[in-house]
């Protein structure tokens, strides 16, 4: 013979409170604003890196490397740790003579790292108007530049997330205890059998 299965009816789901749907309606918001702090980050550090693009290109267009002759002999400047162990060279300021792209004499102060004597050629970076001006920035900063502002927005935003949950959390978990205390009031003398 052949027993048949018996079936069990399912149970019922247990009934939901409504601060269980509000806290539910809760994470639902949170995860959605989560993914638009991402879909930002993502555009801003997309317009970051093409403004850095743009702004390596015109660099690169308007400042030339030319090369100068150091007026004076530089000194060598060390950085030292503790154990005066030299960590680094630290640039001087010098007068340098070079001659601009538009082929115009001219006279500045230059950065020149280590010990160099007079006459000696330096490489420094001109402007359009042939003043000494910095180098022009690198496809790599660019890049670098974008990637930390981006990972530095999504940071922020999750930290916001997180931290606005964890004070609604609390508020709800606060919220359930008081209920749950007024409840047990009206439930324990029952349960307990010291009800009259």
């Amino acid at each position: 013979m052949h027993r048949e299965r018996q079936r069990h009816p399912r149970p019922e789901r247990l009934p939901r409170r409504p601060i269980d749907r509000l806290e539910d309606l809760i994470i639902w918001a949170l995860i959605t604003l989560g993914l638009l702090v991402a879909v930002f980050a993502v555009t801003v550090t997309a317009r970051r890196y093409e403004a850095g693009l743009q702004r390596v290109a015109v660099e690169t267009r308007e400042r030339t490397l030319v090369q100068a002759v150091l007026v004076e002999p530089t000194r060598q400047m060390l950085v030292t740790d503790d154990r005066t162990r030299v960590v680094q060279q630290v640039p001087t300021l010098v007068p340098v003579r070079y001659t601009a792209p538009d082929a115009t004499p001219h006279e500045a102060n230059a950065w020149v790292t280590g010990r160099r004597p007079a006459g000696a050629s330096v490489p420094v970076w001109v402007d359009g108007a042939g003043a000494i001006a910095a180098a022009p920035t690198r496809p790599v900063d660019a890049v670098t530049s974008a990637a930390a502002e981006g990972v530095g927005l999504l940071i922020l935003g999750a930290l916001a997330l997180v931290v606005t949950w964890a004070v609604i959390r609390d508020g709800i978990i606060r919220f359930n205890a008081v209920r749950w205390a007024r409840e047990w009031e009206q439930v324990e003398p029952v349960w307990s059998g010291r009800s009259t």
